[in-house]
């Protein structure tokens, strides 16, 4: 993996293509980057909606990871909503992240509500830890 770092906009490659972050920093006041709405599975739209989700397709130019993308429907209303909501979002204390913990978090939810905002960064940043949330198809889907 190659990494090429900016100072408020941290480059990232991945095996799909290349990834825009922001810095942010806790309520107490720790520096972290932020790589939101980055894709671990295909769309699961159309002829995809009822199965395994499939790797996701390369992108050419570089993906903008920094906001939130839309959660997965729901029963219960948390946000603006898509069947397109397999994204993770990334939040590190250091861009090489070399020798860090890495906390991976699923929410619960009874596979009816939920969504990777569900529990936010600071607490775990502010430890030294990686923090990775990801979104997944809930209820019927």
């Amino acid at each position: 993996c190659c990494i090429l770092v900016q100072i408020d906009e941290p480059l990232v490659h991945l095996p799909n293509g290349w990834i825009r972050g922001r810095r942010d920093v806790t309520i107490k006041n720790a520096p972290f980057y932020a790589f939101e709405n980055i894709p671990y599975a295909a769309p699961p739209v159309g002829d995809l909606r009822f199965k395994p989700p499939q790797p996701p397709q390369n992108w050419d130019e570089v993906l903008d990871a920094t906001h939130l993308n839309k959660i997965c429907f729901q029963l219960t209303r948390e946000g603006p909503e898509s069947e397109d909501c397999l994204y993770l979002n990334v939040f590190t204390p250091q861009i090489s992240g070399d020798g860090l913990p890495v906390m991976f978090y699923v929410h619960g939810g009874g596979f009816y509500d939920g969504t990777a905002r569900n529990l936010g960064p600071d607490r775990f940043i502010d430890n030294g830890v990686i923090y990775v949330a990801a979104n997944y198809r809930l209820g019927p889907f």
